[in-house]
């Protein structure tokens, strides 16, 4: 990864996020591994979707995050995994603490890492933790659908959506999104003066029965 393209924190986290939606998909296995093929991002192998329609959808809510980071407004994203009854079982979590839109390198001495060179290892390593994740979770039940959600604020929605070509937002029920207890597991914190977020899973009860999951209501 070229120097001029980590000049922007934002790019940096979309082109992440890209990356991570994809090694989550494949690795979580809710899709055959034909629609896959090996590339390379950040100099390790990471298998990325060739299906239009799964990457008309991520580019699409990706656009939209980058809108959302030029207001400063994002908060979080997640990838969240629903079972055959339509209820939460797993998400991967991106919490975003800070991210500079543009790295100012007039006091470069006093940078950790001017030149990123950290931050491409940091990316790296945590791609290659994304390929062995499966590893870490109990499997998903048959049949799971996914969506990505994007936590921001109402006004911050809405003022994206003014422009015409962005992927349109649905606001998602708190239902939706409710885990019954999750267990949470640490995958990675990165933390740079121009990029701080935390990277986790929420792993919710993944039994079949439909009752276990009633969300409580809610107050």
């Amino acid at each position: 990864m070229s120097k001029d393209k980590f000049s922007d924190s934002a790019s940096v986290l979309i082109e992440l996020l890209e990356v991570s939606i994809h090694c989550i998909l494949y690795a979580r296995k809710i899709y055959p591994e034909g629609i896959f093929e090996l590339k390379k991002k950040y100099n390790v192998p990471v298998h990325v979707s060739i299906y239009p329609e799964l990457n008309s959808y991520i580019n699409g809510t990706l656009n939209s995050v980058k809108s959302l980071l030029k207001l400063n407004k994002l908060q979080k994203l997640d990838v969240c995994f629903y079972n055959k009854f339509g209820v939460a079982v797993e998400r991967f979590v991106f919490k975003i603490n800070n991210v500079e839109l543009e790295l100012d390198l007039s006091d470069i001495l006093n940078l950790r890492d001017p030149y990123l060179v950290k931050l491409e290892q940091t990316l790296r390593a945590f791609c290659l933790k994304l390929t062995v994740c499966d590893s870490l979770l109990n499997p998903l039940p048959p049949s799971c659908t996914f969506k990505i959600h994007i936590h921001t604020t109402e006004t911050s929605s809405i003022e994206i959506q003014k422009d015409t070509d962005k992927w349109p937002l649905i606001p998602s029920e708190n239902k939706d999104i409710v885990l019954t207890s999750p267990a949470v597991v640490p995958l990675r914190s990165i933390e740079y003066e121009h990029l701080n977020l935390e990277i986790y899973v929420e792993e919710g009860n993944k039994d079949e029965d439909p009752d276990l999951f009633t969300p409580s209501p809610l107050i």
